[in-house]
């Protein structure tokens, strides 16, 4: 009766979620529904209706979702010998669906491939495995066609699914299973394919199959495949449009499988699979060519050259005859109208690229199988056909007509295909020489230059296109490059003022600056390139966060150049922090972040003056920031409750004085600077204590003046820290901590400090432990945990002997496991770092006199510090955070030995056998163990990830474990 109940509630579900009317009734059926495929009964429910003749297409895919799922995932709730018959019952489903409906059959095989996973080789009948188990049960290939190679694709596609509810060990297993499998399955799809005769439908289903097991395989069958029935097939489906989608799949995969391998034998074995797939690919190059109204025909064969380029790029680079056949096909790939094929070759010609210079990794380290003379003859041989490639691709950039009514997805596609075209070019240029490619590209702009001279016309797209370019190559340009560049950015001044073009030439003189800081004349060429960065700031569009950027970057790398025009700079700069344009018909509209680097361009400059200019230098790039904060502090205590000036209204103007602190590298000059404005930042501070976003740029400014200035700090640091201890009280605002744990960090080591630091360290925790109680506070307040325990590593580092012998250590470690699973990722990494750091200070030679004190703050809570790491590992955080949780469960292993040992036992020993055997459980215990003795980590680091992979692999595992250790219980005692 219950049974019947709960199948008419389902369909009546069912019926709801597809046809009812009402929003609200639809999403409580599919909740319903949910629930119903975590529930026992939907096993045998879902099974009988698939059984059942009559069903809705919509029952029927529902219950085979449902089956499919319980296989992958709660596979363990089938009580002992169940799986045999569940086996039984999906085969002859499969049987019954095997003519459709697909995305019902589809649900069976993926069922099917699930239960393989659980079921061992050995569990089906002869011990075969599942591929030949099959092979037998679902009748005569032509009845089960269908269904037979479709399940065959599944099986190794769902190899890798992290959907399977397996133990690592057995997911090994069922891997090593399928690979011994894959002489059966080609066997199988033969015979499909000799069945299946000429039927298109059956040559593209075995093709797919053929291509999921190749995917899987990266070592067998290379003695027979060269001739094999399906690698044929494979190759005679590129010539028919009916199976060439397919074969592109297959002939795609089989080439991988030729290079899956780093060992030079393992290539030569597939050499006669080699020698049959190149030529029959090549064949494909006249009709790539021939292809042009058949964009699919393209791609596919743009793909098949592109595959074999990649795969034989070591072969290539040899420059023989046949090997240059094959970079030239890829050269007219290359050269496609359309983007998207064209740019399917980038990856060839990246990896050509370090070939040549046998080079195997992007840092460019030689191979020493490859001379210099042996390079010097390969990038002679392929010269010409670099030559060719920046002359293809450099034309691409250009801004086509239309380009402003285009969409904003068309734009930014647009910009990444440019992106795409310069890391090319650069590509290029380490072959060609960056003096050699910026020649070629620089072309466009002198035969501009010459038209303009004879009166033709101008084309700034031509002329933004080749600086764009030239852009692109700016770091593989030798800073001794002395004939074109210096033509080039005498004439960037002249140009048209158009938008985008101020844009590429700011962002091209940002791109040289280096260039520019050593160039014979940068004197002279320094002059009118800033002429054209301060018109670019008045400009319209993106030219004046190009223009701030390039300044920036300009005044950085020029500065001793440009000390001798601070005053013209300084001018500059105060017309744009007031917002006025270079002349009376033009006005600056910057947003903050490009006034920002503004600041910090003038900064760099000043850092390079002579001591008795930087105070007076320093005074002007300050007063332009520190009257209009004056003012705006005055209308805040002028103002009534309606008229008090925004958060954004202060935000700006310290930002920017944050930017002075952060980089005017003269310490003493910074400390008097901060001196002198500290009564005013001060008054900013009482008047939005309250204020979260205002006091976070203040103590950011604060921040980057104690780490800039360093101990020329001292005299204001005490009013500083007092006024930081009164203002936590207060306001509790978290950025205070890290103000705090700066000048822990800048006066910690110094013992004349250790006084008002004790004082200050003691204050702090006191009342930030205060709120953070439990893991609620935790969630509640991330910000404050992350930088309270930012204090206190600081604090670990720099001034143990203010933290460690005192009262404090315990306190903050109790803390510290009560929010130790808060899921804020920089509160938590935060967390785990300071209790690391703890657990290892005493390991160091220097630091061995704290190991008392730490003991005795660790050891009595030891026991639950282990049981919280380890739920923590075990689903109580993500699985992001296994690095940091392995390097505390190792230190604590190496602090406490045996007893860290005995923590860990007695806390797997709380997690149901169900869940994690007891041979897992010894396994990970005894890494543990390992770890104590000192071993290194590594097996330590393989025990966790098996222990976390174990313990998440389904959700009633995980809720079992996570009952059982219960990590997130945690709370600091009640205050008495």
């Amino acid at each position: 009766m219950a049974h019947q109940i709960a199948v008419t509630t389902l369909l009546q579900a069912l019926q709801a979620l597809y046809h009812h009317p009402d929003a609200e009734f639809r999403k409580a059926a599919s909740r319903w529904l949910e629930d119903f495929q975590q529930a026992v009964d939907a096993w045998q429910i879902s099974d009988s209706l698939l059984h059942e003749a009559g069903s809705s297409l919509e029952v029927q895919y529902f219950c085979a979702q449902t089956l499919r799922t319980k296989v992958q995932r709660d596979f363990e709730e089938l009580p002992t010998g169940a799986a045999l018959s569940l086996r039984s019952s999906l085969v002859s489903l499969l049987v019954k669906f095997r003519q459709g409906p697909a995305a019902v059959r589809t649900q069976l095989c993926m069922a099917i491939a699930a239960l393989a996973g659980h079921m061992s080789a050995a569990d089906w009948e002869q011990g075969g495995g599942v591929v030949k188990w099959l092979a037998g049960q679902l009748g005569s290939p032509t009845e089960a066609m269908p269904a037979m190679l479709e399940l065959l694709a599944v099986i190794p596609q769902e190899a890798y699914s992290l959907k399977l509810a397996l133990r690592p060990e057995r997911r090994r297993q069922y891997y090593a299973e399928l690979l011994a499998s894959v002489d059966d399955a080609l066997n199988l799809l033969v015979a499909c394919l000799n069945q299946g005769g000429s039927d298109a439908e059956v040559r593209n289903q075995v093709l797919g199959a053929f291509a999921a097991w190749l995917r899987l395989s990266t070592s067998s069958q290379a003695t027979i495949l060269a001739n094999h029935p399906l690698v044929t097939a494979a190759l005679d489906g590129l010539d028919s449009s009916e199976t060439f989608d397919q074969a592109v799949d297959a002939v795609c995969e089989l080439i991988k499988l030729t290079v899956s391998g780093s060992e030079p034998t393992k290539m030569a074995e597939y050499m006669p699979l080699v020698q049959v797939l190149v030529p029959r690919v090549m064949a494909l190059r006249p009709r790539f060519a021939a292809a042009v109204k058949d964009e699919e025909t393209t791609k596919g064969i743009a793909r098949l050259f592109a595959e074999m380029g990649e795969a034989y790029v070591d072969l290539i680079a040899s420059g023989s005859r046949e090997a240059m056949l094959v970079a030239e096909a890829l050269t007219e790939v290359t050269a496609h109208p359309d983007s998207d094929i064209a740019s399917t070759t980038f990856q060839f010609w990246h990896r050509l690229r370090l070939a040549l210079f046998g080079s195997g990794e992007e840092d460019g380290s030689r191979l020493p199988d490859v001379s210099l003379v042996e390079t010097d003859r390969r990038i002679a041989m392929f010269r010409p056909l670099f030559e060719l490639l920046v002359s293809l691709v450099s034309g691409r950039v250009m801004y086509p007509a239309g380009f402003d009514q285009w969409r904003r997805d068309e734009k930014v596609d647009f910009k990444r295909a440019r992106y795409a075209i310069a890391d090319l070019l650069l590509d290029a240029a380490a072959v060609l020489g960056g003096e050699a490619t910026v020649k070629l590209l620089a072309q466009p702009l002198f035969q501009l230059a010459s038209a303009v001279d004879d009166d033709e016309s101008w084309s700034w797209q031509t002329a933004e296109a080749s600086l764009y370019c030239i852009r692109a190559v700016a770091e593989a340009v030798p800073k001794s490059e002395a004939t074109i560049l210096p033509r080039i950015m005498a004439m960037l001044p002249t140009f048209p003022k158009q938008p985008q073009l101020l844009y590429t030439a700011s962002l091209t003189i940002a791109a040289y600056c280096d260039w520019l800081a050593v160039a014979p004349h940068a004197s002279t060429m320094l002059p009118p390139l800033l002429g054209l960065l301060t018109s670019a700031l008045s400009a319209p569009d993106d030219a004046p966060p190009a223009a701030a950027l390039a300044l920036k970057h300009v005044c950085d790398a020029c500065r001793d150049h440009l000390v001798g025009s601070i005053d013209a700079l300084l001018h500059v700069y105060q017309r744009v922090m007031a917002g006025e344009g270079i002349d009376s018909s033009s006005r600056l509209n910057l947003a903050a972040d490009d006034e920002l680097q503004v600041v910090e361009g003038l900064s760099k400059v000043i850092s390079a003056l002579s001591p008795d200019r930087v105070q007076s230098a320093l005074q002007a790039l300050c007063m332009p920031l520190v009257v209009p904060l004056q003012e705006v502090v005055r209308n805040a205590q002028q103002a009534g409750p309606q008229d008090v000036p925004s958060a954004g209204q202060y935000i700006v103007h310290i930002d920017r004085i944050a930017n002075i602190f952060r980089y005017v590298h003269r310490p003493e000059h910074l400390a008097v600077a901060f001196e002198q404005m500290w009564p005013l930042l001060r008054v900013v501070f009482e008047q939005r204590a309250s204020d979260t976003r205002v006091m976070e740029r203040l103590c950011r400014a604060c921040k980057y003046a104690i780490r800039s200035a360093g101990k020329h700090m001292g005299p204001v640091i005490g009013p500083l820290l007092e006024e930081v201890q009164r203002w936590f009280a207060e306001h509790r605002q978290p950025c205070l901590l890290y103000v705090a744990s700066e000048v822990i960090k800048a006066f910690g080591g110094d013992s004349s400090c250790a006084a008002p630091l004790g004082s200050l360290i003691q204050v702090l925790f006191s009342q930030t432990i205060q709120l953070l109680r439990d893991i609620k506070d935790f969630t509640n307040n991330p910000d404050t945990a992350d930088d309270c325990f930012l204090l206190a590593s600081r604090c670990i580092r720099y001034c143990p002997h203010l933290i460690v012998p005192t009262p404090i250590l315990p306190q903050l470690l109790d803390c510290a496991m009560a929010g130790m699973t808060v899921q804020h990722r920089e509160a938590c990494k935060s967390i785990l770092a300071f209790t690391e750091e703890v657990l290892l200070l005493p390991l160091l030679d220097d630091k061995i006199s704290y190991r008392p004190a730490v003991e005795a703050a660790v050891v009595p809570r030891g026991s639950t510090m282990m049981r919280i790491l380890i739920g923590s590992l075990a689903g109580a955080l993500p699985t992001s955070r296994t690095d940091e949780l392995v390097g505390v469960v190792s230190a604590l292993a190496r602090l406490c030995g045996p007893m860290a040992v005995q923590w860990a036992t007695e806390t797997v020993s709380r997690i149901p056998t169900i869940a994690v055997t007891d041979a897992e459980k010894n396994a990970f215990v005894q890494a543990i163990t390992t770890t104590a003795t000192g071993a290194q980590a590594q097996a330590l680091v393989a025990a966790m990830e098996e222990m976390s992979d174990v313990c998440r692999r389904n959700k009633k595992i995980l809720d079992s474990v996570q009952t059982a250790l219960q990590p997130l219980q945690l709370a600091l005692p009640t205050p008495g």
